[in-house]
């Protein structure tokens, strides 16, 4: 993740992506193990962020289910969905391995003014 993402102003930012030639499909269980790593602190909450980021963006990548597609747009965009803590992965967690549902959408972030511009992300496409 060093040098992937550039920090154009406080709010723009541009993440650097290598296309992958090959589709490959995330499944749950890929998703738990990033999971972990953010638990272990082997991720920070930027770093799964943008991992969750580039696998949306990407054109190579498919979702095994619809609680993957769910949990990889909360993790990129934690401004305006769930900040990324020990509790809201734990919750995704048990959503990945089937121990709850996704309830109705409450997010962590209510305390957010309604209009404002948070976070403009977007790709750049490497070639290496």
């Amino acid at each position: 993740m060093i040098g992937s993402v550039a920090q154009i102003d406080q709010i723009v930012s541009s993440v650097q992506i290598v296309d992958m030639q090959e589709s490959f499909c995330v499944t749950r269980p890929h998703l738990v193990k990033l999971c972990d790593a953010f638990v272990r602190r082997a991720l920070s909450a930027s770093d799964l962020s943008v991992v969750a980021f580039a696998l949306l963006a990407s054109d190579a990548f498919e979702w095994h289910d619809e609680i993957v597609s769910e949990v990889l747009s909360d993790w990129s965009a934690p401004e305006v969905n769930y900040v990324l803590n020990a509790d809201t992965i734990n919750m995704h967690r048990d959503w990945l391995l089937g121990y709850a549902e996704p309830s109705e959408r409450t997010p962590s972030n209510t305390h957010l003014k309604v209009g404002n511009l948070l976070a403009v992300r977007t790709k750049t496409v490497s070639n290496n």
